[in-house]
This record gives structure tokens, sequence and C-alpha cells, in this order.
């Protein structure tokens, strides 16, 4: 007979997180890959290997560990977007430069964080508050940093877009592939595939997504 894992009382480990942390890293897996209604307490509680009733010590409420889910996945942003507003206004450098950069920002944080696309791709349809929540912390920081700057692009011919919501609305659906994609590759073009999967990835979005540099004017 199996004995199943009891969960955590008390003092954890120390090489465990903590109730709270340990909470959230298992809820933002689970609202990523079950939705806001197919994931339940008891099941975070179990992943994250903590009692139940944590839960309710630290957040209260399903919502409120949700809203709590949202704030961390904004924090991991904020570097990111600080990044992406300085290259956006640093207008000593080549538009075509600048984009370049922030293309590789938003496809070396979607490596790093393959949770907060799954995240968003999951709830994205959310309608009411949790989808304006959604879009207003995790969505348009993004976009307002890349809005300025896709413009300059199409002004400068360097994308070919008519409208920059559109276009980013395409990049970011480019930078953020499948997750298997790597492996994917791997099995039916190695030179591209695995660990050659991302330099290859950024080459390919920039070949498609701007003009060649002789037709800028």
């Amino acid at each position: 007979m199996t004995t199943a894992t009891p969960t955590t009382r008390g003092r954890r480990p120390k090489h465990l997180p903590d109730g709270r942390a340990a909470l959230l890293s298992a809820a933002i897996d689970a609202f990523s890959h079950l939705g806001y209604d197919g994931a339940n307490l008891r099941g975070i509680a179990s992943a994250a290997k903590v009692d139940a009733s944590l839960v309710r010590v630290h957040f209260g409420s399903k919502e409120q560990l949700w809203l709590a889910c949202i704030d961390t996945l904004e924090t991991t942003l904020a570097e990111p977007v600080q990044c992406l507003r300085a290259i956006s206004l640093d207008t000593t450098r080549p538009v075509r430069d600048r984009l370049c950069d922030a293309v590789a920002l938003i496809a070396t944080h979607a490596v790093k964080h393959p949770e907060h696309k799954r995240f968003i791709s999951l709830h994205a349809s959310e309608t009411g508050e949790r989808g304006a929540l959604l879009y207003r912390h995790l969505l348009e920081p993004v976009y307002n940093c890349m809005e300025r700057l896709i413009v300059e692009g199409i002004e400068a011919g360097v994308i070919r877009a008519e409208h920059p919501a559109m276009y980013f609305c395409m990049l970011a659906h480019a930078l953020h592939p499948p997750p298997g994609s790597p492996v994917l590759m791997q099995v039916i073009a190695p030179e591209v595939g695995g660990e050659a999967f991302g330099p290859a990835l950024l080459r390919q979005v920039e070949m498609v997504f701007f003009t060649p540099p002789q037709t800028e004017g």
C-alpha cells in the first residue's frame, strides 16, 4: 500500500520555501493549467505540501489567492518593463537596434518565466473584473512600453504594420511558442532545436517582423 505524503504542519524544513511562497507557486501552476474554476484550494495546498488551512490563513479565499498570483507575476515583470521603457525612450539609438533589444528582452523573459505566458493564455478570454485586472497588470505595462517603439518602427519603415496593437499581439504570440517547441524542432530540424531554438527563433522573428535594412528610409 502506498503511503501518501503528509502535508506540512508547523515549521517547514529549511530547504523548502515558506508556506505562503509554496502556495503561490502551486497556485500559479494550478491556475495556469486548470483556469480559475478548475483549480481548487485543496489541490493547491496538496501540491504546495502544506495544510489546506494555510490558504485561509495567508490569503483568505480563492479570489484573494488569485489576486496574489497576479501581484507575484507583476513583480517578475517589473525589471523587464523598466528595461523596455528605457529602450523605448533612448532615441539616441537607431529604432531597429532598440526593437531588436526589446524583442530579445521579451523572449528572454518568456524562457525564464513560462508560467507567465501560460497564466495569461488561459485567462486572456476572461471577462469582467478578472480579465480587466489581467490586462491592467500583466499586459498593459508591456504594451505601453512597446507601443511608442512600434510606431517609431512603422514611421521609419523598419516594420510593416497598420496598427501597433495588432503588431504587438502577433509579435507576442511569435515569441511565446508552445513549451514543447524546442524538443519538436530537435526531432525535425536538430540544427534549430534544443539549445539552438532560442537564438534561431529570435533570428526568424527579426526576419519575419522587420523589413530588410535597405528598405528603410
